[in-house]
């Protein structure tokens, strides 16, 4: 049931920047939004904790699902669709377009034809919801779940939440994963505490950018690779130490371009290994500051590296750079549905 959850709010942040109907994608959100809360409401055993949170005191996120309830029972009930508002806010460019939609309002003579039980909800969707941008409240009903049932979150074999990151979208702040703090200072500690994204990586080279030596390469998920990254040579040393697999290698004669195989994929260049990583790769137990080395084109690396660490580019550009590179956000929706 969660798994369902989270993949119709990965669906719906995909649609917004598709020409899908975010309307029905919203639906598909609310419906599983209310299973999982009717599933814990039912519970054998746990139901009386679980109902705690909705008293006192309250959880502070208790709202969003009681939101989401109030507006399953508007379309059941009335026959009344709640969607996004018609007044959207489009962002993006050459990298890619995406619509940031609103809840709309619900009349007051459709409120007016509800039962008692949910009329008494709709304090909670004015607060909540209503006028708020939809991506952000479906975050919001997932982070209650996690905080109080955090084993009921579905994972990915590499331990990550099924369905997250979202995609980075460039220019724009928004949360692209339900753990990220909203301080950047936290989210980079939280990002750098934890495994990257992707399922391994292959290191290229080292390269010195304002006296530090930094480790590059790229991302894989499987045998394609969406993002290039860059670390500290500690960085590599701790992501090693918490299992997460680096491999040397001669990429330039095991892979091959492959953007035309993903159109969504406007961000970074897509590589596609011929194998399996594992199979043409050589497993690094840990790395050590060299000079600097490129297996390959050597060319445009400091300045890769130098875009989410020289002091000379906005904070702001520096964290949206590393968070995209660090979560492997860059993965476009044509991949995860293959």
């Amino acid at each position: 049931m969660m798994r369902d959850l989270q993949l119709s709010a990965s669906r719906y942040y995909a649609g917004t920047a598709s020409s899908e109907d975010l309307g029905a994608l919203v639906r598909e959100f609310i419906t599983h939004t209310q299973t999982v809360n009717d599933w814990l409401t039912n519970a054998v055993g746990d139901a009386a904790s679980y109902k705690a949170h909705f008293g006192t005191p309250r959880h502070l996120l208790a709202d969003y699902i009681d939101a989401n309830k109030y507006v399953r029972n508007v379309s059941q009930h009335v026959m009344h669709i709640v969607s996004p508002d018609d007044e959207v806010n489009l962002v993006g460019g050459t990298l890619g377009m995406r619509l940031y939609a609103h809840w709309d309002e619900v009349p007051a003579a459709v409120h007016a034809k509800l039962r008692p039980g949910t009329q008494s909800l709709r304090p909670a969707y004015d607060a909540k919801l209503f006028g708020k941008e939809v991506m952000s409240t479906m975050m919001e009903v997932l982070r209650f779940y996690a905080d109080v049932v955090p084993d009921v979150i579905h994972r990915d074999l590499n331990g990550e939440w099924t369905g997250f990151p979202l995609m980075n979208q460039p220019g724009m702040s928004h949360a692209l994963h339900p753990e990220e703090p909203s301080d950047s200072a936290e989210a980079r500690a939280w990002m750098d505490g934890r495994r990257p994204g992707g399922s391994s990586r292959v290191i290229c080279g080292q390269v010195t950018v304002e006296d530090r030596p930094y480790v590059f390469g790229f991302t894989f998920d499987g045998r394609h690779s969406f993002a290039a990254f860059s670390e500290t040579i500690e960085q590599v040393n701790h992501d090693i130490s918490l299992g997460f697999p680096y491999f040397s290698g001669d990429l330039a004669a095991n892979v091959e371009g492959a953007n035309e195989a993903f159109p969504d994929a406007l961000q970074g260049v897509v590589l596609a290994s011929r194998e399996e990583v594992s199979s043409w790769g050589t497993p690094v137990t840990r790395v050590h500051v060299q000079g600097d080395w490129s297996t390959i084109d050597g060319e445009g690396w400091s300045q890769f590296v130098g875009l989410e660490n020289k002091a000379i580019v906005p904070i702001s550009m520096r964290h949206e750079i590393r968070r995209a590179r660090r979560l492997n956000a860059l993965t476009p929706p044509s991949a995860t549905r293959r």
